[in-house]
């Protein structure tokens, strides 16, 4: 359907057309894009994440530095018109000659209600579950990728990479029902976009940190301005691999984990598996003693991470059992992750004590993070003691 959004008595020339793909996808991104005259010069303008970028350009082609932008949910995808805007006062929404609706602005008109695909019912198999959990994963991706890409979007980046770990848990939780080397290939590759991504998100956590805890002070300043240095170099590193060839191809492996998984068994149960996870767990957790070591700790993180997330993917089949444990597992991920967001703030730390502007500001910090890993490594026990409770409610 061809819909033409025009102002209500007015004769004037169309000033605006609006984008998008036959299918909606940057509706679904939350992307606005549209093209308009200004005094005789055509413009582009894409609204991404309240920003607005705007490039000139001819009706035909969209305009190289938007389309790099829009990389991902296009996936060359072509553009077609969506709307058209004649002048300001009340807009209708037109097909063809007929009016379908009148509006009094402009958002209204272009306000689409996008069709979200079903979700799979309580005793559909266990691969349809994978596959929506797959699906809302990719969409966050897509939706964060042109965020990060136009706006340095702290928020964005960590969206982004906890979309990809999701999927990468996921697919290693459930690798029983699917082809084990097309799996392990999709995993690596997750695996290496959570990499490139991981040093940005660990820089902006650890500034975040000491900002919010107060550590800024003539002092630790010089550390703060190496820390800024090295989050520019760990972006260039973020945007290269997400203008990489591998990551495109990435994208395309997760749209077909989404619509036609290589199956290799059918009758894997979500509940067993969400089971499975709980109590490799708890063999990490009695593991760790009175004295873990800080890798032991973050094992434990790692095992908490893929029991939340399968218990997710079994909440429509076990029900609010597995949904009040995995709210549980992520509690005691924030303890876990409090420790070791410690644990690599130091060794960041620690590395720059030994140049000469930032020393003695990284030894005052380095202390800081000691007392933050204390506080954590104290409240594991207690956390653990309230999760092993609901696990043993959810996967008795």
């Amino acid at each position: 359907m061809r819909m033409t959004a025009v102002m209500n008595g007015s004769n004037g020339t169309v000033t605006a057309t609006y984008h998008d793909t036959a299918d909606r996808r940057l509706t679904r991104a939350d992307i606005r894009l549209r093209r308009r005259m200004e005094n005789g010069v055509g413009l582009w303008e894409m609204t991404v994440a309240e920003r607005m970028l705007t490039v000139p350009g001819g009706p035909v082609d969209l305009p190289q530095e938007l389309a790099d932008v829009l990389v991902v949910p296009l996936r060359g995808e072509a553009l077609v018109e969506v709307a058209r805007l004649r002048t300001s006062g009340d807009v209708a929404l037109l097909e063809g000659q007929r009016v379908l609706r009148r509006f009094d602005d402009e958002r209204s008109a272009l306000t689409v209600k996008v069709r979200e695909p079903r979700r799979p019912k309580k005793r559909a198999p266990a691969i349809d579950h994978v596959r929506a959990y797959l699906r809302t994963q990719l969409a966050e991706i897509e939706r964060s990728d042109p965020i990060v890409r136009v706006d340095d979007n702290v928020d964005a980046v960590h969206d982004l990479r906890v979309a990809a770990r999701r999927a990468r848990t996921i697919l290693k939780v459930a690798k029983p029902a699917l082809d084990a080397a097309w799996t392990d290939a999709l995993v690596e590759d997750l695996r290496w976009l959570g990499a490139e991504l991981g040093t940005l998100r660990d820089t902006d956590v650890l500034l975040e940190h000491l900002r919010a805890a107060g550590g800024i002070s003539a002092d630790t300043n010089p550390v703060v301005n190496r820390l800024e240095r090295d989050r520019r170099t760990a972006r260039r590193r973020a945007w290269a691999a997400l203008s990489s060839e591998r990551y495109l191809t990435l994208l395309d492996q997760l749209h077909v984990a989404v619509d036609h998984p290589p199956v290799r068994d059918v009758d894997v149960r979500l509940d067993d598996i969400a089971r499975r996870e709980y109590r490799r767990l708890g063999r990490t957790v009695r593991a760790l003693g009175t004295n873990p070591t800080d890798a032991m700790l973050h094992r434990a993180r790692i095992r908490a991470k893929r029991a939340r997330y399968a218990a997710e993917l079994a909440v429509p089949v076990v029900g609010p059992r597995a949904a009040k444990f995995a709210e549980e597992a992520s509690r005691f991920e924030d303890v876990v992750g409090r420790h070791q967001d410690a644990v690599v703030a130091e060794e960041r730390l620690r590395a720059l004590s030994g140049t000469t502007d930032a020393a003695f500001g990284a030894g005052i910090l380095v202390e800081r993070q000691r007392l933050r890993r204390a506080r954590a490594r104290a409240q594991v026990p207690r956390a653990w003691r309230r999760l092993r409770r609901r696990g043993r409610n959810a996967w008795r």
